[in-house]
């Protein structure tokens, strides 16, 4: 029996819920991590609907996938971030991304404005990289994984992912050099 002064014993008795196909758990994890989940996704793949998607498959798949987790109560949020990663980099590779944009973001690219560094925001420029080179900036920049964790959730080399690092950054500094 768990108790509430015992949050590992909470969290354990959670996650049994869920691998047990317990709905409400489901909620309760969804209603915790769902917004991180999202996040991490969101900036992979770079549309809200895929985002959507990858939040959506990764706890439909959660009672199955939780089965395998094995770490403490402190180690499931990176776990769980680690899962939605690699869910959203299957999407991005499988090319079942969906290239909507919004309506104020066409605006704003195509309006005129007094400011220059308002016609290229650094989403739009991260958004002119490659598929590799933003993937590997993300995931090193913004989600803070080594480049050992980087090759090894897509395939290549440490140096590799170093190398595509480099000339993200170098390519970035160049388009946000070009708008002002």
């Amino acid at each position: 029996m768990t108790s509430r002064a015992d949050p590992a014993g909470v969290f354990r008795a959670r996650l049994e819920r869920v691998q047990a196909g317990d709905m409400v758990a489901l909620g309760e994890m969804f209603a915790e991590y769902g917004d991180e989940v999202f996040r991490a996704a969101a900036r992979l793949t770079g549309s809200r609907a895929d985002a959507e998607d990858v939040t959506q498959e990764l706890f439909v798949r959660l009672p199955t996938a939780a089965r395998g987790f094995t770490g403490s109560v402190a180690q499931f949020p990176g776990w769980i971030r680690r899962v939605a990663v690699r869910q959203a980099l299957m999407a991005v590779r499988g090319g079942r991304r969906r290239r909507e944009v919004s309506v104020d973001r066409v605006a704003s690219l195509t309006m005129a404005s007094d400011n220059p560094l308002d016609r290229l925001t650094i989403d739009a420029a991260l958004e002119r990289l490659s598929d590799e080179h933003r993937t590997v900036f993300l995931l090193k920049e913004v989600e803070g994984y080594a480049h050992t964790e980087i090759a090894e959730l897509l395939g290549i080399s440490t140096a590799n992912s170093e190398v595509r690092l480099h000339r993200a950054r170098r390519q970035l500094r160049e388009l946000l050099r070009e708008s002002r």
